[in-house]
């Protein structure tokens, strides 16, 4: 069975996660998780010491993230096979209306791992904008505007949508 690579939000989401995890499984993929090492209960805004954690876990694997993870994945996951990024964070250096966020910027990922980005249709315009971009950044990408989606990934059409990009990434036998 495929591997799909989650990257969580913050350490311990893995029981939260375990609805999208057996979803994932029903595709006929098998799922891991990235283990972050991070203090305290917020994102570490400030600190690039996620990043490399991300990258030595994800190398030449499919990788999927939603919302900070997301963000976890298209910084970190450099050197991935490809990216699945659900409703990435607008916490990155461009971001000027959020106080808080890492004073990186969006372009600091890798444009040429295949993408496919998603965002849900019913997010506020700053999800949107940070999204194009990322869209815009990378060179071999798919762009899915969730219908009827808020930021939820139990959405069953948000379900859908990873459902067509993880069959279209599935090997063929």
């Amino acid at each position: 069975m495929p591997l799909l690579t989650i990257v969580p939000p913050m350490p311990g989401a893995e029981r939260r996660f375990k609805p999208f995890r057996d979803f994932v499984h029903t595709c006929g993929w098998e799922t891991e998780f990235v283990r972050l090492e991070m203090t305290g209960r917020k994102p570490p805004f400030g600190s690039t010491t996620l990043f490399p954690q991300v990258d030595a876990q994800t190398s030449g694997k499919i990788v999927m993230g939603f919302s900070l993870g997301a963000l976890y994945a298209h910084l970190g996951a450099l050197r991935a096979r490809h990216l699945i990024l659900g409703s990435i964070s607008p916490f990155f250096l461009e971001d000027e209306d959020e106080p808080e966020r890492w004073m990186v910027s969006y372009c600091a990922g890798n444009a040429d791992t295949p993408a496919d980005i998603l965002v849900g249709a019913l997010e506020d315009a700053q999800m949107h904008r940070r999204a194009e971009a990322i869209r815009d950044f990378y060179r071999h990408h798919t762009y899915t505007v969730v219908a009827g989606a808020e930021h939820e990934l139990w959405h069953a059409h948000y379900l859908q949508a990873i459902k067509t990009s993880l069959d279209r990434l599935k090997p063929q036998s």
